[in-house]
């Protein structure tokens, strides 16, 4: 019993930041967000036997489970409305404009893309923070939000092309003052 309490420990230390940080894009009160990760850390216990490393790393697994704590805390607290992403009509943007807008160009260009993506609901800026940040790939994000890799990519797509329509916005609106 010692021993696996002491691995236990040991897997709260190697993955306890992972999962905080998952859980305070989506629950930013802090109290509320390590609530939240103590109770991803007793489902693990309770279903570690249930680990399938063929289906997704035990980290991608890890993360799944803290993204479905997060949600079903938000639910519990008739806050969800942010977790069904909507897409709203966007202006036309040219994808070559999209790929200057959003390469590296002008000094100030990093920080409106910084200020665009805080503009964006928490849900989209998780999946942007996923997949840029922390390197996870669409079929891993898929597989920790549940989303369809087809809608994750023209989700990715769209993201791009918001992004982009905040840029330009942010760019006339820093041109009038």
């Amino acid at each position: 019993m010692e021993q696996k309490e002491n691995q236990f420990r040991q897997l709260i230390e190697r993955y306890a930041a992972d999962v905080l940080w998952l859980v305070e894009r989506l629950i930013p009160q802090r109290e509320d967000a390590e609530d939240v990760a103590q109770d991803v850390f007793v489902a693990v216990y309770e279903n570690l036997e249930r680990f399938d490393e063929t289906k997704a790393s035990f980290r991608t697994w890890l993360m799944r489970i803290a993204y479905y704590t997060a949600i079903k805390r938000l639910r519990d607290k008739g806050k969800v409305s942010f977790v069904e992403m909507e897409e709203e009509p966007l202006d036309v943007v040219a994808e070559d404009v999209t790929d200057e807008l959003l390469s590296e160009a002008p000094p100030n260009r990093k920080t409106l893309l910084e200020q665009a993506v805080r503009l964006l609901s928490e849900a989209d800026q998780l999946l942007l923070m996923l997949y840029y940040y922390h390197d996870k790939s669409v079929r891993e994000i898929a597989y920790i939000t549940g989303h369809k890799e087809s809608y994750l990519h023209s989700r990715f797509q769209w993201l791009r092309k918001k992004l982009c329509t905040i840029i330009i916005k942010l760019e006339k609106d820093g041109k009038k003052h």
